[in-house]
């Protein structure tokens, strides 16, 4: 057996995961089709509970030179109104995530983990004793335990047996573009310490954003269910909005933008994280926020509460442990989760409609948006 634990994905949740387990003792390998820096479509919104929660996390972001902010505008559906959140602390920070995976991947090596890269998983198979991921050329990766945090359309998921693919009404889809951006123009379009965020926007089922990193700016739009079919036109609008408010850099090209996927608030309706010798976290196991579509935070936090279950898995694969088995101490992920992040994922439990307008007229509303928005808090 070549490993104890084989982690297949290795953005934000495999490479934590790796950092984690490695950190602890187990024998890792983190396997990955792309090879790192590679680039990747997302708002690159890292939650402020994860600087402050992970040392590593917080090196990384030092490393790549995040941009912290502590304000949030909000703007109306139709762009007319602006509501502004703003707190003592940072909310957030703005990472490019081709950089920010890299730091994580190389905290990952430097606590032990193996890494193979550029070589994509095929196939798994899962055994009584063992596991093995399948690469491409023919190469199987054996170990004792299989960890998926290979996104959302992930390949461990499926061929385990634990989901085909996921609902579309689990899905927010997006439509996203980098540009790049100075310290001037980011003061003079977004302003200080700012990100800016249409709830709604064009009455759809999702929001626009614009979040100013320290050299590029994200800029996008998300959404659900039946509005997929506007996107395009949602983004071509959120963009001619933004010019017209002066708030993009003159010139800035935002044709072509990528689509991408995210798995919003899944993992509280998805019972089948745990399969045999078999754990699915980050986008695999629709790990991301209901309310906001962030990701990172969650699927670091996802990849921590795995560890935690697989090392003592491990404990009890080796013998080290009485009275239970690898698998016991695997299905106890299910409930601890829940336990540390379902308030974080799940909708706020409000008829968000009525009181979305209330943003622009009730400060108190307004704050209390913003909180629900940037940390999972309730409404």
């Amino acid at each position: 057996m070549d490993y104890d634990v084989v982690i297949v994905g290795a953005g934000p949740a495999g490479a934590s995961a790796a950092r984690f387990l490695a950190g602890g003792g187990a024998k890792v390998v983190l396997v990955d089709a792309a090879r790192f820096p590679r680039p990747k479509p997302c708002a690159g919104w890292l939650s402020d509970k994860a600087v402050r929660y992970y040392t590593f996390i917080d090196a990384a972001r030092r490393k790549v030179k995040a941009t912290p902010f502590k304000r949030l505008t909000f703007h109306s559906p139709d762009l007319s109104l602006e509501a502004r959140y703003g707190g003592r602390t940072h909310a957030g920070h703005i990472v490019l995530r081709r950089k920010f995976d890299a730091a994580l991947v190389q905290a990952a090596r430097r606590a032990g983990a193996k890494t193979i890269l550029g070589k994509k998983v095929v196939a798994v198979e899962i055994g009584e004793h063992q596991v093995a991921a399948v690469l491409a050329d023919g190469r199987r990766v054996t170990g004792r335990i299989l960890v998926g945090a290979d996104g959302v359309h992930s390949t461990v998921a499926r061929a385990a047996g634990l989901r085909p693919q996921w609902n579309d009404e689990h899905l927010v889809v997006t439509l996203s573009k980098t540009i790049p951006l100075t310290a001037r123009q980011r003061t003079a379009c977004f302003g200080p310490s700012n990100i800016h965020v249409s709830l709604g926007f064009g009455m759809a089922t999702g929001y626009a954003w614009a979040f100013p990193g320290v050299r590029h700016a994200s800029v996008g739009v998300g959404v659900r269910g039946r509005d997929v079919g506007r996107l395009k036109d949602l983004y071509a609008a959120w963009v001619e909005g933004l010019r017209t408010k002066d708030m993009l850099p003159k010139g800035a090209d935002l044709a072509d933008p990528v689509g991408a996927a995210v798995p919003a608030g899944a993992a509280v309706e998805f019972e089948n994280h745990i399969g045999k010798r078999t754990v699915l976290i980050g986008d695999a196991g629709g790990f991301a926020s209901a309310a906001s579509g962030e990701g990172i935070y969650p699927a670091i936090m996802s990849a921590d509460v795995a560890s935690e279950c697989i090392l003592k898995a491990l404990a009890a694969d080796y013998g080290k442990t009485e009275g239970t088995t690898c698998q016991d101490e695997l299905l106890k992920f299910r409930s601890r989760w829940r336990e540390r992040m379902a308030p974080h994922l799940q909708m706020p439990n409000v008829n968000i409609t009525f009181l979305l307008p209330l943003i622009f007229t009730n400060q108190e509303i307004c704050d209390r948006f913003a909180r629900a928005f940037l940390f999972g808090e309730n409404l």
